[in-house]
């Protein structure tokens, strides 16, 4: 099995319960996604179950098109590190660490400690074919 595909598989296995009960579940799936650590917020909610079933999807072509689809990797390093730095570090230093959906952090870390060592850099950022 090629590399990549292991991000585009772990995505899917996450994603698949997550995205759909964030996105379709209502109050109750929205909770149970953030672990009742964020306030209930349908527009909220909606916006990051929509974000969650695109990169689901986006996985699954990943499948098919790994490479093509290997910028969809780098989007979530970048989004997930700005979470992770902006509202997840600030809290844990702050000695507010409660505040933090603990099984959002890990996996959102998980990915960005992992996903570059797989995403194809040259590929990504390499020359464009004629």
């Amino acid at each position: 099995m090629k590399p990549l595909l292991l991000p585009f598989i772990f995505n899917i296995l996450v994603l698949v319960p997550i995205a759909g009960m964030t996105l379709f579940g209502g109050e109750p799936g929205g909770q149970l996604a953030s672990q009742g650590k964020f306030p209930e917020s349908a527009g909220f909610r909606t916006i990051v179950g929509s974000i969650w079933t695109a990169i689901l999807i986006g996985s699954v072509l990943g499948l098919v098109w790994p490479v093509q689809m290997s910028p969809l990797l780098l989007i979530q390093v970048i989004y997930k590190s700005l979470w992770l730095l902006v509202f997840v570090l600030p809290r844990w230093l702050g000695g507010r660490a409660q505040e933090v959906p603990s099984g959002i952090a890990l996996t959102f870390l998980v990915i960005v400690l992992s996903y570059p060592l797989v995403i194809p850099w040259g590929q990504v950022f390499g020359k464009s074919r004629p």
